[in-house]
């Protein structure tokens, strides 16, 4: 614009009036047409970039036991790689031996996915679990037939280590510099490693503390929250909630959950902001870590079951029953007080059962049920809705991210379970049953957009987005027929059933 006024102020100058007039039509004639062709270009850079993306679906990594199910479990990411115990009992990935469970790595590629050790020298199961890194290390729990024991790796056979702790163990979490766990063998004494030396966890008390069942989380770098008997206070108060003091080295009980000899039978702790969370008496309490300040979250009171507590984006999630609606994804606001069921699954089957969750990139990953099936499938939440990834890959489990993809435990109906990848970054969120049951004409098209249902019933809502990511026109499908006005260019067809959702490019001309 400054040149077009420039080039008129030195035409007016330096011509007459009718040259002058032929110049600034010529001229303006030329800046359109540049203006045009650059309108051109960038629509096609855009047809090129948004071409890039593929509509992806999981894919297995590597069919570890060709014969049957490699079942890989506890997967854990450290380094740059991913942990976890599988079986090749045909041998093929294990030199032809079937090893047993035992320890593999994985870079998320087939060739990088490979045995660590054979820690149970034979076909008998080491089984590593309970991984943890404590001072830049990785540790785990395995079995090289005298009992679990912490091992530590370096993801080389020789730089993989019994580290002689002695007894089994169960839960290790870290806090400081130290990792505290149950000695399962040790009467399920709390113990403490700090990498080199094992030791009871000192107590300035005259009882013996007993954890139950692992229950046990951090609610400050001073401050562990327990769900264990207390020998000295379990005849009368039976199992509870209980603090434990790093620096005055005492346990304290928190609240009488189930007042007198009543168990409170806690599970499923998850801090939040100073705010342990977790399930007692089959409903969600909170503690801040005394008495006053434990309670059952009011909002959450009747629905039951809960569990696979998860704490995300200031949010508590947790699976939940009200009595009538199965199974369900429920969220809990602590700002708002509120308590919303988000997944709100209905159909042949009821249950949502969420699980294994996995933050990724401004969203929680996790295992769920669809209302077709039981089966696992992988799901997602903004924490206000939920969405299905895919519904043909089943039986997820151990979902983790490494280089921003999520890897899994999964199988696809021909492989068993082995261990696949999904990556967002080419996500269309779709289901193989939407995509395969619809389709959209005429595209490239100058505003009407034909969507046709084949042997799909479900009824449709839509989303026209532009590359921007502005919604241009939205709403519930209706003649099978959407009509819009829009400026020529590249946008994105959101469809969006019960279930499902697909992603369409529709060009506008």
């Amino acid at each position: 614009m400054i040149l077009y006024l420039f080039i008129i102020i030195l035409n007016k100058w330096l011509f007459p009036a009718f040259i002058q007039a032929i110049y600034i039509i010529l001229f303006y004639q030329l800046v359109q047409l540049i203006v045009n062709v650059m309108k051109k270009l960038y629509f096609l850079l855009s047809l090129l970039m948004v071409g890039t993306i593929i509509f992806a679906q999981p894919t297995q990594v590597l069919d570890i036991n060709p014969s049957g199910n490699s079942s890989p479990n506890n997967l854990f990411v450290f380094d740059g790689n991913i942990y976890f115990g599988a079986d090749d009992s045909s041998g093929t990935n294990t030199g032809g031996t079937d090893l047993g469970r035992e320890l593999w790595i994985s870079d998320g590629t087939s060739g990088g996915t490979l045995l660590v050790k054979d820690i149970r020298v034979g076909s008998s199961n080491s089984a590593p679990f309970a991984f943890f890194i404590l001072d830049g290390s990785l540790y785990f729990s395995a079995n090289d037939g005298g009992g679990s024991r912490i091992w530590t790796t370096d993801g080389t056979d020789p730089g993989t280590v019994n580290t002689n702790n002695g007894f089994s163990n169960l839960q290790p979490i870290v806090v400081g510099s130290k990792a505290y766990m149950t000695a399962t063998t040790l009467s399920n004494t709390f113990y403490e490693f700090d990498g080199t030396m094992f030791q009871q966890v000192p107590d300035t008390g005259a009882g013996t503390a007993s954890p139950i069942g692992g229950v046990y989380a951090a609610l400050d770098n001073n401050t562990i929250l327990v769900y264990m008997e207390y020998s000295t206070d379990e005849a009368t108060t039976g199992r509870e909630l209980y603090s434990y003091s790093i620096s005055t080295q005492a346990y304290t009980l928190v609240k009488d959950i189930n007042s007198g000899t009543g168990d409170a039978s806690i599970s499923n702790m998850h801090e939040l902001n100073g705010t342990m969370y977790f399930e007692a008496l089959s409903n969600l309490w909170q503690s801040d870590g005394t008495d006053m300040g434990t309670a059952a979250v009011s909002s959450a009171v009747g629905i039951g079951s809960v569990n696979n507590v998860y704490a995300w984006n200031n949010l508590i999630f947790f699976e939940g029953d009200n009595g009538t609606d199965g199974d369900q994804l429920y969220v809990y606001n602590p700002t708002a007080g509120t308590t919303t069921n988000i997944s709100n699954i209905s159909g042949t089957n009821s249950n949502h059962d969420p699980s294994d969750y996995a933050e990724f990139d401004g969203y929680l990953y996790y295992r769920g049920e669809d209302a077709n099936d039981s089966s696992g499938h992988l799901f997602r939440t903004d924490g206000s809705t939920i969405e299905q990834l895919d519904d043909t890959i089943i039986d997820v489990d151990d979902i983790v991210v490494l280089g921003g993809k999520l890897y899994f435990e999964a199988d696809n109906g021909s492989n068993g379970n082995e261990l696949f990848t999904f990556d967002p970054a080419t996500l269309s969120i779709e289901s193989v049953a939407l995509v395969s049951s619809v389709s959209v004409y005429p595209n490239p098209t100058s505003g009407v957009l034909n969507v046709v249902q084949n042997s799909f019933d479900d009824q449709l809502d839509y989303d026209l987005i532009d590359l921007t990511g502005k919604v241009v026109k939205s709403g519930q499908l209706e003649n099978s027929r959407i009509d819009f006005n829009a400026p020529s260019g590249l946008y994105l067809l959101k469809l969006r059933s019960k279930s499902s959702v697909v992603t369409k490019k529709i060009v506008v001309q």
